[in-house]
């Protein structure tokens, strides 16, 4: 099942980023001398519809093979990246850092969740300057396209121990959506933390499951860290959003005081990758649902 997920990650980010539209690659046939639109679609099909066990293993094999063959297609910018992941979920972070700072250089746009993988096997890898820079601008990153598209008024407070931002979403709330968000980002060395206001259906329905009444509308706050997710209390309509973002930068004052780092894992075991990035670098409309409670 875990494989089977690691799957349909890797699948859901190559189609994203534009590997299914090799076609449109075709004008760039001058680099086909050893390698043609053929063997780009074959690798997409063995990334898409594996036909052996989809293990990290298997995807960093076929994304190195494919980038050793076809060195001068566009789309070894997206095997680097299938690389990365793959290099990561096997607990190589020298590999993986290698393979990320590859597809920066044949011109990959990394997104924000992919720049914070890549500031995790950084840290591992003992590169500490440019894993804070790495997270820096998965931060930056998230936050122009938020401003870009009027999603979310911003802005921030700075403390000699960090930065925390203040995001207020403009969409209007919507079934497990989010109202707020607030991220603590360290000054030095150290993983991101937020705390958001959102909706919680799931909870609210067992809420009434036991009471045995009707579901009435739920606002919780939460604590997101890359390791764990904390639930804070339910948010009253006594509450305003300037009251509850004191609170979450006294409390994200005190995260940043002792924040916290990549936690070792076992030889071979995947690296201590950041858990539910789509919730604490929120975007409207692309919230990971199935992981609100």
């Amino acid at each position: 099942m875990t494989q089977d997920r690691f799957a349909l990650k890797l699948a859901s980010a190559i189609i994203a980023s534009g590997v299914c539209a090799l076609i449109g690659f075709a004008q760039y046939a001058h680099g086909e001398s050893r390698c043609g639109l053929s063997d780009a679609g074959r690798f997409h099909e063995a990334v898409t519809r594996p036909v052996e066990e989809a293990s990290p293993a298997y995807f960093l094999r076929i994304a190195e093979t494919f980038i050793d063959d076809c060195p001068d297609r566009l789309e070894i910018r997206e095997a680097h990246l299938v690389a990365a992941r793959a290099a990561l979920d096997l607990g190589n972070a020298e590999r993986a850092a290698a393979h990320y700072d590859a597809a920066l250089k044949a011109g990959a746009r990394l997104k924000p969740s992919q720049r914070m993988d890549q500031s995790v096997t950084l840290m591992v890898a003992g590169k500490a300057r440019r894993a804070r820079e790495a997270r820096n601008i998965a931060v930056s990153d998230w936050l122009s396209g938020l401003d870009a598209t009027d999603a979310a008024r911003l802005s921030a407070h700075k403390f000699a121990s960090g930065t925390i931002y203040s995001v207020r979403y403009t969409t209007p709330l919507k079934r497990a959506d989010v109202t707020a968000l607030w991220l603590a980002v360290p000054a030095g060395d150290g993983l991101p933390a937020a705390i958001l206001i959102r909706s919680a259906p799931q909870k609210a329905a067992w809420r009434a499951i036991r009471t045995g009444g009707a579901a009435e509308p739920l606002i919780v706050a939460e604590q997101l860290s890359c390791r764990q997710s904390t639930w804070l209390g339910d948010v009253t309509d006594d509450l305003t959003l300037d009251e509850l973002e004191r609170g979450a930068v006294g409390d994200l004052l005190t995260y940043l005081k002792h924040p916290d780092n990549v936690e070792e894992t076992p030889k071979g075991e995947p690296l201590a990758a950041c858990l539910g990035l789509g919730r604490m670098l929120h975007v409207p409309a692309r919230t990971e649902t199935a992981m609100l409670r």
